[in-house]
Order: C-alpha cells, then structure tokens, then sequence
C-alpha cells in the first residue's frame, strides 16, 4: 500500500517545483491535490468490489448510490447454485446496471417469519424460529423491500436496518425473511488521499466481529475523511483493509467510521486504527506527484508573462516549455499504466 501520507506527497510536490512553497502554497495543493486525484483516477483507478442484493425477478442493479464512481470495471453472478463467474452487463448512465442473464434472479425463502412488527431503523428482529442455521451472522436479508445485515443471529436476529441505502421502515408481524441473491460489480473509483493530519486513531470501545460501525478518536480534532478511504485495525488477524461508506466528520478528534466489509474480528477498546495514507501503490504515487506538479507550474504560468526577454532568452516561453515537456511525458506513462486496467468490451463463452 501507499508509503507517503499527504503532507509527505505535498513536500515532495513542492520540491520538485524548486523547494518554492511560496509560489506554491499548501492553499494551492489543497486545490490541486484533488483536482489531480480526479484527473489521475481516469487513468489509473482504484477498483473496489462493492457486494449488490439482487431484486426478486430482475436483471437490474440500482447504481446510484455508489461514490465517485468513475466505471464499471466487470459483474460477477452466479451461473448455477453456488458458482459464480464474469457477466456481460449494459450500464444506464450512472444510475442502473443490467445483467446480461438469461434467467432471472430470485430471493430465497428462509422459511422463518418475523414475531414482532418493526418500527423504522430496528436494531433486533425476533423470530418465529431459531434462525442460526438458516441465517448466520453476514447474512443480507430481505423484509418486504427493506435490506438488513445480519450481525448477530438465533431466534433473536441483531441487524443493521436499511442496509445498501435501502429504505427504514415498519413492518408488521408474520413477514417472511427472504436471502436475496447476490451480484459482485468491481468498479473503478476516484483514489483517496487523507488530508487530515492525524489518521491513527483507536477504538472507543470493545466491538464484536459482523459490526459495520464503530467509534474511533485520537485523530485529527476537526475535518472530514473522506467516504472511500480504506483502513486498518491492528488487531485483526486477517489483516483486512475496510472502506469507508460515508464521510466521517471528526469533532473532538473523533468520529464513527461506517465501512464495508462488516468487521472480520472481535475487536479491544483502545485497540489502534490506522487510516491508510492513501490508496495508491508506491509506484502509482510517484507518477501523481509528476502530474501534480505539472500542472500546478502550468497554472501559475501566466505570471512570469511579464518576464522581459534578456540576451536573447525568453523566460515564460521556456518555463512553459519545459513544464509542457514534464506534463506530456508524465501523461505518457500514465496511458501506459492504463493499459493494465483495460478489459473487452464483450466477455467471451469458455470453450
């Protein structure tokens, strides 16, 4: 992962530029950084694989609420009961997908029923039936159109309501619990890059694995981190990186971080979080720093306009120049790293 944090890649822009931070100020970085990151992002992505519950009877996936979405890279579905493989798809500007399926999917039937009705935003749901074989912890569910995660089960389910932006509501008693089925689209994203000072936090308290929220303080005492932004927790073993749902706005240096994949791990209060510097590769923050910089000189460009030519050298002709060069050679090897994200436009039948 990322080896430079955002103040180690603002420094090392400045440099290049000449150790000149008076011409270009943090102010300015703070303009350009993200404009860069956009820019940058279009040719080398990150991809994210973002988990979608199918709708009962249909071949379309709601898109809208996926962030700084740039593409979608490819869709996994399954091909029978339990395999899955890569689907052709038509994507409907940034609002649906359709899968290229010759069947539909279908939500299955758990065969246990609510026991209580449910008001908007339920943390529990009992059950009519002891669900831990049926529906084990990680587990979405569906209650007429309303998504849950599953993040304790028996015959008392504790759930995350309104799970994929789905809509909190009430629900009478008796419902069926449905399992829908589930389609995996890796899609290209915008990358993250922390600008807050402080992104090593902790825990506020102890949390149990399957959880998709907890509190973290110890950062930075106001800002916002970005929705995006991937992170660790030092002590889960399985080493995974979590990203970030929504903005976390910090206040008091701290701040609840909602991330997907649920938490793989039981989890210590004051046990260390750690926000990755960004998410580029060491490689991959090189040539943005090149770009950056580049564009930062090009923008600034037209104050040396008044430069008076002496001894027969023109001093914005040339600046401009060799900033043109940097830039053009920089957007050179960023169309050659894109060639690594490049996919068929059609997904061939396996022999």
């Amino acid at each position: 992962m990322a080896l430079k944090n955002y103040s180690t890649i603002v420094d090392d822009i400045q440099d290049y530029l000449g150790s000149n931070a008076t011409d270009f100020t943090d102010a300015l970085m703070l303009k350009w950084v993200p404009q860069g990151l956009s820019e940058f992002s279009g040719y080398c992505p990150h991809i994210v694989r973002e988990t979608f519950p199918t709708t009962d009877g249909s071949k379309e996936l709601d898109i809208s609420e996926i962030k700084d979405l740039l593409w979608i890279d490819a869709l996994e579905f399954r091909t029978g009961k339990t395999i899955r493989q890569w689907r052709n798809f038509t994507r409907h500007h940034n609002t649906q997908v359709s899968m290229e399926i010759d069947f539909f999917p279908a939500d299955a039937d758990t065969g246990i029923d609510t026991d209580e009705a449910l008001t908007a935003g339920e943390t529990t749901i009992d059950c009519d039936a002891d669900a831990t074989d049926d529906i084990p912890v990680g587990t979405i569910i569906r209650i007429e159109s309303e998504l849950y995660y599953v993040t304790g089960t028996g015959t008392t389910l504790t759930v995350v309501a309104g799970y994929g932006r789905s809509t909190q509501t009430t629900h009478t008693t008796n419902q069926d619990i449905y399992i829908p089925e589930l389609a995996y689209l890796y899609c290209a994203k915008t990358h993250k890059l922390p600008a807050v000072a402080t992104i090593v936090g902790a825990a506020t308290a102890n949390y149990t694995a399957g959880v998709l929220t907890i509190n973290v303080d110890g950062l930075t005492s106001t800002g916002t981190i970005e929705a995006g932004t991937t992170f660790t927790i030092a002590s889960d073993g399985t080493t995974t990186h979590y990203t970030l749902l929504d903005d976390t706005v910090l206040s008091g240096g701290a701040g609840n971080f909602v991330f997907t994949p649920a938490l793989a791990e039981d989890i210590l209060e004051n046990v260390v979080v750690s926000c990755d510097n960004s998410t580029m590769t060491p490689a991959l923050e090189t040539l943005f720093i090149d770009l950056v910089a580049a564009r930062s000189a090009l923008s600034i460009s037209t104050k040396f306009i008044q430069g008076i030519p002496q001894s027969g050298r023109n001093p914005f002709r040339d600046y401009m120049t060799w900033w043109q060069q940097q830039l053009g050679i920089t957007l050179q090897k960023l169309q050659n790293e894109a060639l690594k994200y490049r996919k068929p436009y059609t997904i061939l039948p396996r022999s």
